[in-house]
């Protein structure tokens, strides 16, 4: 264990740690090449997660999962300059970066980062969620999460099919302007590509 005066990286808030321990999560120090390799046996296998990264770590797993036959499958593109000023005037969010769209097969109402935001906020509430995208130095990375994306204009849950049977899902990757990064990688990419599990 380093202390403080061995290390030359910020001091351990225990005070932080013991308040996430309470709140039932668990709190893991690792060094990098483990996490990273932790977190891409994380999503090959399935398993759901959420990890608070530093930008580093992140960047390497991201450099190993979005390889552009991942990128295709999903249909990952960039965040138009509309989309992110509408989300800036209406919820007082900078974001930018990559996300798929999605249509909802009842009513064809489109499903995007807009309308990602307005469904958190809904389900979690505004502070929240504008605290995620104000991160610091910080990167969050959802690993196989489970999330129902609803309509926006008729609430149907909506389920979406992809290349070769593979249900796509609302997949995003986002970079905002403080040096932080919100995402997600999920394992059905990793099946539908078999041959894209190389080591970044």
């Amino acid at each position: 264990m380093e202390t403080n005066s061995s290390s030359k990286s910020a001091p351990t808030n225990f005070g932080a740690i013991e308040m996430l321990v309470h709140q039932g999560k668990t709190v893991v120090s690792s060094e990098d090449s483990a996490m990273i390799k932790w977190a891409m046996e994380t999503i090959t296998e399935g398993r759901t997660a959420t990890l608070y990264l530093k930008p580093t770590v992140y960047q390497a797993i991201r450099r190993w999962y979005w390889t552009p036959e991942r990128v295709k499958i999903t249909g990952l593109k960039p965040i138009s300059a509309e989309q992110a000023a509408k989300v800036r005037s209406d919820f007082n969010i900078e974001v930018d970066g990559y996300a798929n769209s999605l249509e909802c097969p009842r009513c064809g109402h489109g499903y995007s980062t807009y309308e990602f935001i307005q469904q958190g906020i809904e389900e979690h509430g505004e502070e929240l969620v504008r605290d995620t995208f104000s991160l610091r130095r910080a990167a969050i990375l959802q690993i196989n999460p489970v999330q129902n994306t609803i309509c926006r204009n008729c609430r149907l849950h909506i389920i979406s099919g992809g290349p070769g049977g593979v249900r796509i899902y609302y997949d995003y990757e986002y970079w905002c302007v403080q040096g932080n990064a919100y995402a997600c990688c999920r394992s059905y990419v990793v099946a539908a590509a078999p041959d894209l599990r190389a080591t970044p």
